[in-house]
């Protein structure tokens, strides 16, 4: 198992799920952060880099960069020499909505029982608050934050805003032909890039030998980033070592045969992963991201998936086997049932606080008129041919 940290020397372009035609369109969407499979793609191809003698056998069934695993994926905040690990904020922790007094506090949702409760909804909770919440736009916490929420401490939560560690430059570019070089009329582009300050990606890695410093090309425009490995332990996070009642968090995002759900889950929420019985009771689950990629071999697109975004949380319940089978099954693995190499689906296991465990154990926490449900907190979001919101459920 290796370590990776890769800190770009130029602005970084990563495009998202939309086509872009030049000559039809002038104004290319960047995304940030990338997902797993342009990190994965970088190291392939560092490594033909250096064995060029090689490259033919890429994609074929002597390819020797095959056995590559992305194992994990975190980013490294803060100056140079004092960089801190960093994942995505788990999507049931909220802030109240319009603070400006408290905008990197963030709290638990609470669980709220659908008993009496006229919907088509098929999981037996919701998460919700008494009052008007909402979602960070792509925040961080700290490893110590994240390991306090796994073991289900503490009741306030802080977290950082990825912008504060991004600068956005817009460039300006024009086709050319590709015989003469000439600039061709109406092929005027823009596309928005982005710049990082103070913030390093670093990877976890098995089954590829790569030198232990250089450098790689990185995103759209294959701009240049430095890679050194890191030495010493790898980042643990803890996992809870009894009870009945489980959450897993998706530290990446996560392809599902289901959507929004993994697909060994029923609709209802029941179903069997090995020799384990769970039962799904709710989600926090955000906006989908479609991700795709190209596919060099065959010199075309890669299908579009949707996936689960990183910070994704699902609370469970064991109905047959051990905490211990849960964590040996899930905690640091990449569960994702699409792409798993490639470090999509990197989950971890944790508790639940004390109070929804109390809410569970009485079955109360029923919803009242105070409730107050986000948007894009409701799980049959990304579910096929449901509905936003269900008939009966609290509207904000």
């Amino acid at each position: 198992m290796a370590v990776i940290k890769i800190d770009p020397l130029d602005t970084l372009f990563f495009r998202d799920g939309r086509p872009f035609t030049m000559g039809e369109d002038d104004w290319a969407v960047s995304v940030f952060p990338p997902s797993p499979g342009v990190i994965y793609g970088a190291l392939r191809s560092l490594y033909f880099s250096y064995h060029t003698e090689e490259l033919s056998l890429a994609q074929t069934d002597a390819d020797p960069t095959v056995s590559l695993r992305i194992t994990a994926m975190y980013w490294l905040m803060g100056p140079p020499g004092s960089q801190y690990p960093y994942f995505p904020l788990p999507l049931d922790l909220v802030r109240r909505k319009n603070s400006r007094q408290e905008p990197d506090r963030y709290y638990r949702l609470e669980l709220r029982s659908l008993n009496d409760v006229a919907t088509g909804f098929s999981l037996p909770w919701v998460l919700g608050s008494g009052e008007e919440v909402e979602n960070g736009d792509n925040c961080l916490v700290s490893k110590e934050t994240l390991a306090d929420y796994l073991a289900g401490n503490r009741d306030t939560f802080f977290a950082k805003e990825m912008k504060q560690y991004l600068y956005e430059e817009s460039r300006i570019g024009i086709g050319r032909n590709t015989t003469t070089r000439a600039a061709e009329e109406h092929r005027l582009y823009r596309i928005k890039m982005h710049r990082l300050k103070e913030m390093s990606l670093a990877v976890e890695y098995e089954g590829l030998t790569l030198p232990g410093e250089g450098f790689l090309r990185l995103g759209g425009e294959g701009r240049v980033a430095r890679y050194t490995h890191l030495s010493g332990d790898k980042e643990v996070l803890l996992a809870p070592v009894t009870g009945r009642y489980f959450k897993l968090y998706l530290a990446t995002p996560a392809f599902f045969a289901a959507g929004w759900r993994p697909g060994w889950l029923n609709p209802d929420g029941a179903g069997a992963y090995g020799p384990l019985k769970i039962r799904l009771l709710t989600a926090a689950v955000g906006r989908p991201l479609y991700i795709g990629g190209f596919d060099i071999k065959e010199k075309r697109p890669k299908p579009m998936r949707r996936a689960a975004p990183p910070g994704s949380v699902y609370y469970c319940e064991i109905l047959q086997g051990s905490m211990a089978e849960v964590v040996k099954a899930f905690h640091g693995r990449c569960i994702a049932e699409y792409r798993q190499k490639e470090g999509f689906g990197l989950a971890f296991v944790g508790k639940l606080d004390q109070k929804n465990l109390s809410t569970l154990a009485s079955g109360g926490g029923d919803i009242n008129a105070g409730d107050h449900y986000r948007r894009h907190l409701n799980v049959g979001k990304l579910s096929p041919g449901t509905s936003q919101y269900r008939r009966g459920l609290p509207v904000p």
